[in-house]
Parts: C-alpha cells; sequence; structure tokens
C-alpha cells in the first residue's frame, strides 16, 4: 500500500490541489507511492478530494487548453504573481502564497497542516481556513459558493481538506466540458460556460485536432466570446479558421453568475454569430 503517514497523505493532497491549478499537472517522483488508490478507498476523504481535483482539471481543459494556444500564438502567460496584474494595488506586492492562473483564477494554495503532523499525529482545534487577500479594482466570487466579494479586502477563507481556496474575478468567461476519462473521449462533448457578471470581458476559445503538428499551418479555430455587462448580452463571434476533425455544431450551456445567483440557457453553436440575454427568452 504504500506510505500510510496521515501527516504525507495531508500534503500530497494539498499538493495535488495546488497542481491541479498549475501549466502541467503531473504526479511523479521516486519513493513514494502517488497512485490515487494508495490514499485509501472511494469514500474516504483523501481518496475522494483527490479524484474531485483530477476530475476538475479535466472539466477545465476547454479554459486550459484556450490558454496554452494563446503563449503559442500571442505570448500570453498562465501563470503569474498577483501584483504583475494589480500594479496598482500594493497590497499585492508581497503576495507569495496566491497567484493567477489564467483569465479568471486566482489561486490561494494550503501551506500549512491543518488534520495531521508527521506520523500521523493529529492536530488538535487547527482552523480549517486560510486568509485570503482579494485584490481591490474587482470584484470576486468564490468558485465553490458562487459568493462575491468586493476587492481591496482580507478575508478568511474556508479551506478543509477538500477545499483550496479559488476565486473567480467578474468579467471572467470560464468554458468547461464534463468529466473524461482523457481528453477527447468524447469530441463533441457540450460545453458549460460560466459568464461572472459585475463588468465587461471576454474569451478566445481555440480549438484544434488535439494531437499533431497542423496547428503549426493554421489548422485551428477560434471563437471569441465577449460579455457587455451593462446590456447583459454575450456575443459568441463567428467562428474563425477550421481543421479537418472540427466539431462543427456543438450545444453549449451558459450560465451567467451575479450577486443574484444563476440564470442557465441552452444552445446550440454552429459557427455563426449569436447574441444571447442573460434574461429574457
Amino acid at each position: 500500500m504504500g506510505c500510510t503517514d496521515l501527516g504525507f497523505w495531508e500534503l500530497y493532497t494539498r499538493w495535488l490541489q495546488y497542481a491541479a491549478f498549475l501549466p502541467m499537472l503531473r504526479s511523479h517522483g521516486t519513493d513514494a507511492a502517488r497512485e490515487i488508490w494508495r490514499f485509501g478507498k472511494e469514500g474516504t476523504p483523501f481518496y475522494d478530494t483527490i479524484a474531485k481535483y483530477i476530475r476538475l482539471r479535466y472539466e477545465l481543459i476547454p479554459y486550459l487548453y484556450s490558454l496554452a494556444a494563446q503563449v503559442t500564438l500571442n505570448s500570453y502567460t498562465l501563470l503569474r504573481a498577483v501584483a504583475l496584474d494589480y500594479p496598482d494595488d500594493a497590497a499585492t506586492y508581497d503576495l507569495t502564497d496566491q497567484h493567477l492562473f489564467g483569465s479568471a483564477f486566482m489561486v490561494c494554495p494550503v501551506t500549512k497542516p491543518m488534520y495531521y503532523l508527521r506520523n500521523s499525529e493529529p492536530i488538535r482545534e487547527a482552523l480549517k481556513s486560510r486568509p485570503v487577500y482579494l485584490p481591490k479594482g474587482n470584484q470576486w466570487y468564490d468558485f465553490w459558493t458562487e459568493k462575491a466579494y468586493e476587492g481591496g479586502q482580507m478575508i478568511n477563507a474556508d479551506a478543509p481538506l477538500e477545499t483550496i481556496p479559488l476565486f473567480v474575478r467578474a468579467g471572467a468567461i470560464l468554458p468547461m466540458s464534463p468529466v473524461m476519462q482523457y481528453v477527447d473521449e468524447i469530441p463533441d462533448a457540450p460545453y458549460e460556460i460560466r459568464i461572472y457578471r459585475g463588468v465587461d470581458g471576454e474569451f478566445c476559445l481555440y480549438e484544434d485536432a488535439g494531437d499533431g503538428y497542423d496547428y503549426e499551418k493554421g489548422g485551428y479555430a477560434l471563437v471569441k466570446l465577449s460579455w457587455n455587462d451593462a446590456r447583459g448580452e454575450l456575443v459568441i463571434a463567428e467562428r474563425k479558421g477550421s481543421f479537418a476533425t472540427m466539431v462543427k455544431a456543438r450545444d453549449y450551456q451558459l450560465v451567467f453568475i451575479s450577486k443574484q445567483g444563476r440564470q442557465t440557457k441552452t444552445m446550440r453553436y454552429t459557427g455563426q454569430e449569436m447574441k444571447i440575454s442573460a434574461s429574457g427568452p
């Protein structure tokens, strides 16, 4: 079964939560078991938490793949210090335990044990939370609860074993897909596109064959998503480009998230421009 030290199990679980929000998620090394079944069974806390973040990573593939394309196309940076995006907020300058991940997320890893020390020694009465600074100039949403916060404040964020504090800035557009066993298991899988209301925003959805080098010869497609907050309108632009195995029609579930809650609409995108209002039919 490998290592049974619950202190290591907690550490590994927190490592994997953090790694789910890095450009590459890769569990490897030497002298320590890393397979999920080494950390208990389905239905137990460590196993279920590790599975939760592996599944979330697959759900985020449309977001991650689109951002990775922007690294190639426009020299984008997926992983950034918070201060780089908020240079006018001096409180971000020494913020060394939070980072931005793409255009949507601020990730706040848990870096201290809350349950066990070495040799499975329990920690008594440890807080299951950590301080998080929300930069000013943005409204922020808790990814898990969708509660909205104003920027420019320190909050105490819940951080039990199953939760890494994770925040999405207002204006973010976040494309997601169903959980899969491998990335192209369901080529025409529907996309869930979350729009976090509060300010205008945009996102460029990228697709290609998923393998090979045809993208270097222009074998890819781009769909620009633009959110106008004042009008409450999402514009899905005409698709630009194509490739041999491109899915020409795909179902989109649009989820508009605001302080008032969620609104959901379903539509089918066929490559032509569409305008969708967050309210009304």
